[in-house]
């Protein structure tokens, strides 16, 4: 079980009195609190066995909550808004944009996308830098959602051909420098960026505030993006418990 805060008390009965001795603190990404006892002799088993019934209680996963269909039409908004921003690609959609090169597109997938890329003269800076970011930050936003890798490759490459061979293939033929470029930035988002990003969250969480960590911390910044248009995890008490090899913990976590 993976307890994002434990605070330990080890104790000793003495004299009808708990004695407190020790006291430990941990701390990992989740910022959550743990709040644990060990019992070791017969008169805290005894204790535990009297609570035994709370530890039935349902637990919280603790996981984030994606939503495919919320999601789905963020997405859609933030391109349909881009398309409408757009001036030029603005008044081509509405002009232009025909279904006929859509199934034209579809019938043939891989010679669209070959001759879409040799008629491709975008600049450096649209089809290598702004193509590759743009997925990158979708990717590290549905991971920040919940997503696992699969799933956000799933969704974004689900986003890249929609926007290829749809939106903008309703006007010209989809470009494979486009889609390559679309895939790069989905593969750094989801094996390069949030792993980072999660190593400095553990890192800070765990009480290392060395700026470096929260450098890889803001690797993802929908960390905090999603928090503005989502709301914060809500926290759940959890009443659990743990073998040792000394005895049973027990205690309330604190699940976000």
């Amino acid at each position: 079980m993976d307890f994002p805060c434990l605070l330990g008390i080890d104790s000793e009965y003495q004299d009808g009195n708990f004695i407190l001795n020790r006291c430990v603190l941990n701390v990992n990404r989740r910022g959550s609190g743990y709040l644990c006892y060990n019992g070791r002799d017969m008169v805290k088993r005894l204790l535990l066995i009297s609570l035994f019934p709370f530890l039935l209680m349902p637990a919280d996963s603790g996981k984030k909550k994606k939503n495919l269909l919320l999601d789905a039409a963020m997405v859609s908004a933030v391109t349909c808004a881009y398309v409408l921003i757009i001036p030029d690609t603005r008044q081509r959609i509405f002009r232009e944009a025909s279904i006929r090169k859509v199934w034209e597109n579809f019938k043939y997938p891989v010679w669209s996308a070959r001759e879409g890329g040799k008629r491709d003269h975008n600049g450096f800076w649209i089809n290598y830098v702004g193509h590759p970011l743009s997925y990158m930050a979708l990717g590290l936003y549905l991971k920040e959602r919940g997503y696992d890798n699969l799933e956000t490759l799933a969704f974004t490459q689900t986003a890249n051909v929609v926007w290829e061979y749809v939106i903008e293939g309703s006007l010209w033929l989809p470009s494979s420098k486009d889609l390559l470029s679309d895939l790069c930035g989905s593969l750094a988002a989801v094996y390069v960026m949030a792993p980072l990003s999660e190593l400095g969250e553990r890192k800070i969480a765990a009480g290392d505030r060395r700026w470096g960590n929260y450098l890889l911390y803001y690797l993802n910044p929908f960390k905090k993006i999603n928090r503005l248009f989502f709301g914060p995890r809500k926290k759940s008490p959890v009443l659990c418990f743990s073998p040792k090899r000394s005895g049973v913990m027990i205690g309330m976590v604190w699940l976000k």
